[in-house]
This record gives structure tokens, sequence and C-alpha cells, in this order.
């Protein structure tokens, strides 16, 4: 069986959590029977704040502390307005009544407090017919709304039953009475509770402010991504729905006389933002609807939000549960729509899917209990605080893929610049390179020339010549291994007076043909003559002696011409391979930053060798681990600017060596020229990519830059030494182990 994967754990996790938190808990919670609250006993230690449910006394029409003939029970929430006591239909949801209820409290306890979160109605609050507290304005017709919730504490008392009683007055809504219970309990942990409401509350609008913000930042980047934007549309709508719902988050920001406006707040953010995710989804999942269902829902909507702004609070209250009615189906939607985009495993659909099915999941839940008047059980919140939890993995899980994307695009930007400025390079010296093959080439072709012909007048003179004796073959293999051992062979005035040398000694021996001898010792670069050949030029026949060495020290001199050459050839061609090699997925290697810069030197030996007073000091210093084919572009940037600030000719002094920098062993490669230095004003900016005092053509601007950029990603260093009529460019390069820094130059 296969092991669940960490993201499946995580799912049934939440899933598990976010239908136990769903699960309703009415075992131990103190209800009102028959107008009656006993908690006396010890539920107040299990439960020190609890909303008052139950059989509360209804007096409607009247404020009275007494029942009347026309008290009865109500039961909330399953009763949460009077319209059907209402004698005006016609005026339905707006009148007057009282609501009452008879407490126990346990004599040792003292400070119970009433929390009004959300009543809906205005009220005076009273403790045995005095009181002790107001939400909104009973008296006066014209005050304002209020909807900030409230605390208010009990007085405490010895009588065994405390009766608290409600006047409320109903100015606003359809739906008149108390809608939502108060919450009774000790004063210390209600207004703990609220404390932990406000940091959950700001805790979630955070959360949704910042996943707003992010996608805004997205669609900034890349417009034509519209789906980021009505994301960024639903966090907002949803952070003040979240504000403007909740304890008292909003209310710190403004007055309690604002109740109005945070109430149009409260459904406007609703509204709108069921309207942004419908467009949001709809963005994601435009292969499974006709786009005109999602613009004919939208528009719809546009009535009521419109009338959140500029209508009446009777008219918007009066259509609230209208407009409830039509978002259901757009749940409904949105969930199929979902469904589709899960079912077909499009990108992030595990955690987006779920975020978004949770959300619509806890949204559904609110707007039916509402439509079926009661206020509890609501997940919203719970709903919201998954949703951005999954989104959160979502951006996370988007983000490092966007990073790992943005990282292969930056490596084959930079093969691509790599490679652009190996061309360039290529192209400013391939007139050189050519040379540099062209010349041994010449001299292969030139020198085979030459031993055909050696070969052919050897064979045509054979005949002519005479037998041979053996005792005179050391005299020929001496002849031809001197000859084949000598490398610079005299020429001009140094050729002459060798020859005139040769030729009195023989003449000393009168030995014939003494001026053609000392010309072919003189040719086959004979130090000096030996006395053992003196006798064999006495006694042999020496002239077919020599002139059979002659042809075949021509012969031999020839064929290692040949060589050497062709290896002068492979040597460039090597090095020219090497340089333009360039593999972007190449493996780190142990190399000799020595055998590194000798590629290169090779390759620009012709721009070298025409002016160019080249000094290297190569130290002995352990290999480096590196990315060769990187490194060899650095060099050829460095000394190809370093010869061209110089026009071709100056002195040009290349280091290799290693030193120690913060308690770190590094390599370093200087490389300094006599050309005019680098400006100050300019010093700052020669490493920006395309900045280049050279003429237009001439350079790119990319060859520091690449440099820069090739010696970081090796977490070396490069830095720049400008003095007047001098430029030293160090390269530092990191050691992974602690090496030896003892050196020797090679």
């Amino acid at each position: 069986m296969k092991k669940m994967k960490a993201h499946h754990k995580m799912i049934l996790f939440f899933s598990f959590a976010f239908f136990i938190s769903c699960s309703q808990k009415d075992e131990v919670i103190p209800k009102i029977i028959s107008g009656n609250l006993n908690v006396t006993n010890n539920a107040l230690l299990i439960h020190p704040s609890f909303p008052l449910y139950g059989e509360w006394k209804f007096t409607p029409n009247v404020f009275t502390f007494e029942d009347t003939k026309n008290t009865f029970l109500v039961s909330i929430p399953d009763v949460p307005n009077w319209n059907k006591y209402n004698p005006n239909r016609e005026n339905e949801g707006f009148g007057i009544g009282t609501y009452q209820i008879s407490v126990q409290f346990p004599t040792k306890q003292k400070n119970f407090a009433l929390y009004l979160e959300m009543i809906h109605s205005d009220c005076l609050v009273f403790q045995d017919s005095e009181l002790i507290g107001t939400f909104g304005t009973v008296e006066d017709e014209t005050g304002y709304m209020e909807r900030k919730p409230k605390v208010v504490a009990l007085k405490n008392t010895d009588k065994p039953t405390t009766t608290i009683t409600f006047h409320v007055k109903n100015r606003f809504y359809k739906y008149g009475g108390i809608r939502i219970a108060p919450i009774l309990g000790l004063e210390e942990s209600i207004q703990e509770t609220i404390k932990t409401s406000i940091l959950l509350e700001a805790t979630l609008a955070g959360g949704l402010l910042f996943l707003g913000l992010y996608q805004l930042g997205i669609y900034f980047t890349r417009k034509k991504v519209k789906g980021s934007l009505y994301f960024f549309l639903f966090c907002i709508f949803m952070f003040f729905q979240i504000i403007s719902t909740g304890s008292q988050s909003l209310f710190l920001l403004i007055g309690k006389e604002m109740g109005e406006v945070v109430y149009r707040i409260d459904l406007f953010s609703e509204y709108a933002g069921v309207v942004a995710g419908l467009f949001y989804i709809h963005c994601l999942t435009k292969e499974y609807i006709n786009r005109k269902i999602i613009y004919g829902f939208s528009f719809l909507m546009l009535i009521p939000i419109t009338n959140t702004i500029f209508g009446p609070v009777n008219y918007i209250s009066r259509f609230h549960f209208y407009v409830l009615c039509l978002i259901i189906p757009i749940l409904l939607l949105l969930f199929y729509l979902i469904f589709c985009y899960i079912k077909d495993k499009r990108s992030g659909f595990v955690y987006l899917g779920l975020s978004v099915m949770f959300l619509i999941g806890s949204a559904t839940n609110d707007i039916a209990h509402t439509l079926m008047h009661k206020s509890e059980p609501m997940y919203l919140n719970t709903g919201l605080l998954l949703f951005v939890f999954f989104q959160s993995l979502f951006l996370s899980k988007h983000i490092s893929g966007e990073i790992v994307s943005a990282e292969i695009k930056f490596k084959d930007v930079l093969f691509q610049l790599i490679q652009s400025e190996k061309l360039s390079s290529i192209g400013m010296t391939v007139t050189s390179v050519a040379h540099e093959i062209n010349s041994p080439l010449s001299a292969v072709i030139l020198t085979s020339d030459s031993i055909r012909e050696n070969i052919s007048d050897f064979f045509k003179q054979l005949p002519q010549l005479e037998s041979i004796s053996k005792k005179s073959f050391p005299f020929i293999d001496s002849l031809i291994e001197q000859a084949l051992v000598q490398e610079n062979l005299p020429t001009g005035l140094e050729f002459r007076q060798k020859k005139i040398i040769f030729q009195k000694e023989l003449e000393q021996f009168n030995i014939n043909y003494n001026e053609q001898y000392a010309d072919i010792f003189v040719t086959l670069g004979i130090k000096e003559i030996p006395k053992d050949w003196i006798q064999i030029l006495i006694e042999y026949n020496s002239k077919a002696l020599l002139l059979l060495a002659e042809k075949i020290v021509n012969i031999l001199q020839g064929t290692n011409a040949i060589q050497s050459s062709a290896n002068r050839a492979i040597k460039i061609a090597q090095a020219l391979k090497n340089f333009t090699h360039f593999d972007p997925k190449a493996e780190i290697k142990t190399i000799q930053l020595s055998d590194s810069l000798n590629q290169i030197l090779t390759i620009l030996q012709g721009s070298l060798k025409h002016g160019i007073d080249l000094k290297t000091n190569f130290f002995n210093i352990p290999p480096i681990e590196c990315y060769p084919d990187e490194l060899n572009q650095v060099w050829t940037n460095m000394i190809q600017n370093s010869i061209q600030s110089m026009n071709g000719k100056g002195k040009l002094i290349i280091e290799i060596n290693q030193t120690v920098l913060k308690n770190n062993p590094f390599a370093y490669v200087s490389i300094e020229d006599s050309g005019p230095g680098v400006a100050k004003e300019i010093l700052d900016k020669i490493f920006d990519p395309f900045f280049t005092t050279k003429p237009i053509g001439q350079g790119t601007g990319l060859g520091l830059y690449i440099s820069k950029q090739i010696i970081e990603k090796h977490k070396g260093i490069i830095d720049v030494i400008p003095t007047k009529g001098n430029t030293k460019f160090i390269v530092y390069l990191p050691y992974h182990q602690k090496t030896s820094l003892v050196g020797n130059p090679s």
C-alpha cells in the first residue's frame, strides 16, 4: 500500500478539524427554561461565558417590568423576530417589545456581565428594573444606528434571583426583536474572549490583505493575468467583511456613531465579494461554463450592491434575504466549477481547490442559517481562515516554482550572453587565429615539398654514389644525431663566420672539398668537428658520405618540422575548441589555473606576439574546483580588454598565486597591463551590463559584466586597481578546503 503524501495528510487533518468544529456542543451549555436560568451549579466552571439560549418571557408592543396577560414564552434563537405579533403588518418588523429572564447566580461568584455582540435593534438593559446599559437610541428616533459590540456589567447582588429585562425597539430591520442572543458570563472571561476574537480577526484580515496585495503585484507585473486582479478584489472585500462583522475591529478606527456606515460596508463587501470571487473562479475555469452566465449573475448582483451604497437602511435589510437566495445558486455554481478544476488535476488543484471549497462550504452554511433566521452556527471566519492557510500553501508552492523557473531562465539568458560574448571574442581574434593556424600549415606544405625534392634527388644520385664501407656508418650516425638535436641554425653573418672556421680546420688536414664540407656542416647545424670525423674524412669516400648524410638529415629535419607544425596547429585548434565549448549543465571540475590561462594565451598568441611584451608568473599552487568553460571566458574577456587598452603595444603581466582573505585560502589571477588605466568617474560602472568606452561596433559592454557574474557564481571576488598608465584586475577564487600556501614559480 502506497504511503499517504504529506499534503493528503494535511487535507485530512484540516477537514477533520473543520467538521469537528462544525458539530454542535449542546450537552452542558446552560439554557433558559420557562424564563428562568439557573447557574448555581458548576456550569460556569465549564462555560465561563455562554449565549442566552432558551425560553424568554416576551411581551409584545410595550415596555414593561411585569408580566401581563399578553406575556408568553419565545424560544431564542428559534423565533428570532416578532413579526407575527405585530398588529401593523404594513410596518412589518418595526415595533417594540420586552424580553425578560430570571437568573439564579452562585453566591460566591461575582462580576458577571452581558456581552451584546449584535442585537440588530435598539434596546435598554435593566437589572431588577434598574438601567445598567443601552444599545442604540431607544428614545431618539433620529439617533445614530449602533453596531459596536458592548459589554454591560451586572451589579453584584446578594439576592437569590436577579431579573434581567430588555426593552427592545426596532427602527431599521424588517425582522425585529433579539435575533442574536446576548452572552452571559464572568466579565473577565468575556473580555478575554473579545481580545482573542480581535486577535483572530486581525490575523485573518491581515492574511487576506497580504494575499490580495501579492496578487495585485502580480497583476501589475503581468497585466494579462486578470485573475490576479479579481483575486485581489475578493481579498479586499473579505478583509472589510471581517472587520465590519467582527467584535470591535473596525470600531477601533471609527467612532460608534458610524454604525450605519459599518452596516453598509458589511453588506457591500459581502455582495461584492461574491461577484469578485465569481470572476476569479471563472478566469481559472473558462472552458467549463459560458461567460454569459457569469455576466448574468453579476448583473443581478449589481442591483443590491448599488442599494447598499445609495439605498435607505430599511430597504437594504428588507431585500437582504432575497439577495441571499440569489447567492446560494452562485455558490453552487462556484462549487461545480472548482470541482471540475480539481477533477482535471489542474495546476495547484489540491491547495487552490480545497481553499475555495472550504470557503464556499462555510459561506453556504452561514447563508442557509440566516435564511432560516438562525444566528448559529456560523463558520465564515473558519472557512476564511482555512482559505488563507491553503492559499498560503498554494502561493508558497507557486512562488517556489516561479523562482525555479526564473533561475532556469536566468541561466539560459546567461548562457546566451556568454555565447554571444564568445562569438564577439572569436570575431575579434579570428584574423589572429587564422594566421596562427595558417603558419604551421604553410610550413607543413613547404617542408613536404622539400622532402619530396630531396628524396627525388637522392634517388637520382644513387647510381653515382660509390660503395660505402661499414666502418664509415658510425660517422653517418653521429653526424645525423648531432644535426637533429640542433634547434637554432646559424644564419647571415654567423653562418659565414662558422663556415670560415670549419674550412680552415679542414685545410689543416689537407682534406679535399673543404669549402663544400664546411658549408654542409654549418647547414646541418654542427657546432664542432670531432677528431674521429677527421680520420674518416681522410681515409674514406668522404664526399659520398657527406652527401648521403646531408640528404638524410634534410629529410628527417623536414619530418620533424611537419610534426612540430602539425602539433602546433592541433594545439591551437584544441584550445579554440575548449574555448568555444560551453555546457550550461556542466559539473564542477578540478583544474590547474595555469592550464586554463595557457589555453587562452595560445588562442590569442597572434594578438600578443606583435608588440605585446608578455610576462607570466605562474606559481605552482594546488588545483581549484571550478567551471572551466566559464573561467575561460573570464580570462579571454580580461586579456582582450588589456590588449585593446594598449592598442596592441605594451607590457602585459599575468600572475597566478594564492593568498588568504578573512582567514580563508584563495587562489588568485592578476592581469596587469600598461594601458591608460580606468578613470575614477567610470570605475563604478565598468561592471554594469552594456557599459563600454569602446567605439560603436568594437564592444558589447558585456565582457566585464559576464566575468563578474561568473566569478560571483564561483563565490569569488573580482577587483580592479586602477592607476595612471596601469590597470590591474585581480580575480580571487576560493578553495573548498584549506591548502598549503607555499608556492614556487614555475
